[in-house]
């Protein structure tokens, strides 16, 4: 069964037709089961806020902005009828599911993926949603990783005048190279998934 990860941003959350959006872009994927792991948002924007002012331990502010993803994974499963919640690897793998489309409950899934994961995932405020998806599709072996964003994809070349690469500077260190993954500015054009990193030569995906 191919099975496809997708990142959808916490900014995309503002936008009133994101169910149509996001529709559009799970349609254009080929893959028997797509699963949405979705950011914080402004939830976990009170989160930070809330470190800021008490000064929470690193571990304690990484667990309540992975709360923060919850809450966001559950307004996205009524948003999008046709989706089902998931909490463990095998819900979000198992065929029989009628629905296509599984949004991952971060908390419960990040727990199970951590018991036998080779690398785990740093706790701080480097390591966003971004992260975390490249963790979790390189620990679950995924087809590959759609990060869905706001933003348009940045060049990888050198000559490239476009600042920034577009994810968190943990991102890089957790994705496996084995996993291509594509990219999708959801606000211009949800239908439109490039490639952005490939795979690396020899690699199954």
């Amino acid at each position: 069964m191919k099975t496809v990860l997708v990142k959808v941003g916490g900014s995309l959350l503002t936008l009133p037709d994101l169910p149509n959006r996001l529709q559009a872009m799970i349609d254009s994927i080929t893959a028997d089961r797509v699963m949405l792991l979705v950011g914080g948002g402004q939830a976990a924007d009170v989160v930070r806020n809330w470190d800021e002012i008490h000064r929470l331990e690193t571990e304690a502010s990484h667990w309540l902005a992975i709360d923060s993803m919850g809450l966001t994974a559950r307004l996205l499963t009524k948003l999008l009828p046709d989706a089902e919640l998931g909490s463990d690897q095998a819900s979000a793998h198992d065929t029989n599911e009628s629905a296509k489309t599984m949004i991952l409950d971060p908390r419960p899934v990040i727990e199970e993926a951590s018991w036998e994961a080779t690398k785990q995932l740093p706790a701080g405020w480097d390591s966003t949603s971004d992260a975390i998806a490249g963790w979790l599709a390189s620990q679950w072996n995924v087809a590959s990783l759609v990060l869905a964003k706001s933003i348009d994809m940045p060049m990888n070349d050198a000559s490239s005048t476009q600042r920034g690469s577009g994810v968190d500077s943990v991102f890089e260190s957790m994705i496996s190279d084995s996993i291509p993954v594509y990219w999708c500015n959801v606000r211009t054009n949800p239908e439109r998934i490039t490639l952005w990193k490939p795979a690396s030569a020899g690699t199954s995906h």
